[in-house]
C-alpha cells in the first residue's frame, strides 16, 4: 500500500512538473510551427546542395523552393511578432528571427 502511494505521489509531481516546464502556450506553439517550417526548408536547401555537389544534377528548383519557404517563414514571423503578447513567445520569436537572419546571411539568401 505504501509503495502505491509513493508511486502515485511521484506520478502527480511528475505530471505537474511536465506541464509547468514543457507545455507550450498557443503563442509559443505558433512560433514553434514557424520554426519547424524554417528547419524543414533549411534541410531541403542543404539536401539540394549536397545532391548537386555529389551527383552534378541540377537542383536549382529545389534550392529556389527552399529559399521561398525561408523567406515565407521570415515574413510570417514578422507578422506574428507584432501580435505576440507573452514574453516567452517573444523571446522564442527573437531567437528564430536571429536564426533565420544568420542562415540567410551565411547562404546569401538575399541575393535570390
Amino acid at each position: 500500500m505504501r509503495a502505491i502511494m509513493i508511486i502515485l505521489i511521484i506520478a502527480v509531481v511528475g505530471f505537474f512538473a511536465y506541464t509547468a516546464f514543457f507545455s507550450l502556450t498557443e503563442e509559443e506553439k505558433m512560433v514553434k510551427a514557424l520554426e519547424n517550417d524554417f528547419d524543414e526548408a533549411v534541410g531541403n536547401f542543404l539536401r539540394a546542395g549536397r545532391t548537386m555537389a555529389g551527383t552534378g544534377l541540377d537542383t536549382t528548383s529545389d534550392v529556389d523552393d527552399a529559399v521561398r519557404r525561408v523567406k515565407k517563414a521570415e515574413q510570417e514571423l514578422q507578422v506574428l511578432r507584432s501580435r505576440l503578447t507573452e514574453e516567452s513567445a517573444k523571446k522564442k520569436a527573437e531567437k528564430l528571427r536571429d536564426k533565420i537572419r544568420e542562415f540567410s546571411r551565411k547562404n546569401d539568401i538575399d541575393l535570390y
